[in-house]
C-alpha cells in the first residue's frame, strides 16, 4: 500500500489513509499507533497526524489513553451484536428500496455478485468471498435510492467496526442468504428482501 500523501489537506488525507488501514486490517484491534512511525510512513508531521487520530477517536475507531496513546479500538460482543442489529435494519430498508427501484444495470451487477459468491464458495476461497461481501453490502446501500442510508452507514463506520472485529460467517449459510436476498430484490419483492436482510444479520450473531 502506498502511504505517502501530497502535502495538501494533510490531516484530512491522513484520516482517510488510516481509516482505510483499519478497514483493510492493516491496523488491527488493540494495536497501538506509533505516531513517529505513522507520520514517517505518511510523509507528514505529527500535528496533522494527531488531528487525524483525534477525529478517528471521536468516530470510535480509535481509543486514547494518556499512557498508551492511540490504539485501534476493540469492540465487545454486546456492541458487535448491536451493530449487526443496526446494519440489519439499515440494509433491510436499502434492499427494500432497491427492489422497488431496480433497473437493468442494477440487475446486471446483482447477477454478477451472485455468480461470484457461488464461484468463491465452490473454491472455498474465504478471502475473495469476504472482499466480495463487503462490496455487495456497500452496493446495496449506495443503490437504495435513499441518499441518507450510505451517509448514516459511513457516519457510524458500521462496516469498518464489524470487519475490523475479524468477523467470519459460515460460508454456506452466508451464500444461501445472499442468493435469497438477491433473488427477492430482482423479483421486486421488497418486503421479503428486507426481512431476509435482517434475518441474515441476526443469524450471523452465532458465528461471532
Amino acid at each position: 500500500m502506498e502511504l505517502k500523501i501530497i502535502q495538501n489537506n494533510l490531516s484530512g488525507e491522513a484520516y482517510k489513509k488510516i481509516k482505510l488501514m483499519i478497514l483493510e486490517g492493516v491496523l488491527k484491534p488493540g494495536e497501538k499507533i506509533i505516531q513517529e512511525k505513522m507520520a514517517q510512513s505518511l510523509g507528514i508531521s505529527k500535528i496533522p497526524l494527531i488531528q487525524a487520530l483525534s477525529v478517528l477517536q471521536k468516530e470510535r475507531l480509535l481509543s486514547y489513553n494518556h499512557r498508551k496513546g492511540f490504539t485501534v479500538r476493540k469492540i465487545s460482543t454486546h456492541e458487535f451484536h448491536d451493530l449487526l442489529d443496526l446494519r440489519g435494519v439499515l440494509e433491510g430498508l436499502a434492499a427494500k428500496r432497491m427492489a422497488y427501484n431496480l433497473n437493468d444495470d442494477m440487475k446486471k451487477h446483482l447477477l454478477g455478485f451472485m455468480n461470484d459468491f457461488i464461484k468463491y464458495r465452490a473454491n472455498n476461497n474465504y478471502k475473495k468471498y469476504s472482499e466480495l461481501d463487503k462490496k455487495f453490502h456497500f452496493y446495496i446501500l449506495e443503490n437504495s435510492g435513499n441518499s441518507y442510508l450510505p451517509h448514516i452507514n459511513n457516519s457510524f463506520n458500521l462496516l469498518i467496526l464489524i470487519y475490523s472485529k475479524g468477523f467470519k460467517s459460515e460460508l454456506d449459510a452466508s451464500l444461501d442468504y445472499h442468493k435469497m436476498i438477491i433473488t427477492a430484490i430482482m423479483e421486486g419483492r421488497g418486503k421479503e428482501a428486507a426481512m431476509l436482510m435482517e434475518e441474515h444479520f441476526e443469524k450471523a450473531k452465532v458465528y461471532f
